[in-house]
């Protein structure tokens, strides 16, 4: 509760509740290594899909999403989708 006192935006507690759905029941609460900032939580994410699906495909993904011009087209964002519910995001 410390962790979203000194950081109470919604993303954030958004972020480190789908991450607390993966907790186990045995795990020791005090071993926790939570971020403490928005950013931090954005870098932990992007770090675990990184080591899930690779650098390159991440990288070369987030270029994509960035680099498109006016927005996502309905294609894109379907793309997009698909791609952020493989990887688990949303």
């Amino acid at each position: 509760m410390a962790a979203v006192s000194a950081c109470p935006w919604p993303l954030y507690v958004n972020m480190l509740m789908k991450d607390a759905i993966t907790w186990r029941s045995s795990l020791d609460a005090t071993q926790l290594d939570l971020p403490d900032s928005v950013e931090a939580a954005v870098n932990q994410l992007l770090d675990s899909v990184e080591q899930r699906l690779g650098c390159v495909f991440v990288s070369h993904t987030l270029a994509f999403i960035t680099a498109v011009d006016g927005g996502l087209s309905e294609v894109s964002s379907l793309v997009y989708s698909a791609v952020a519910t493989f990887i688990g995001i949303f």
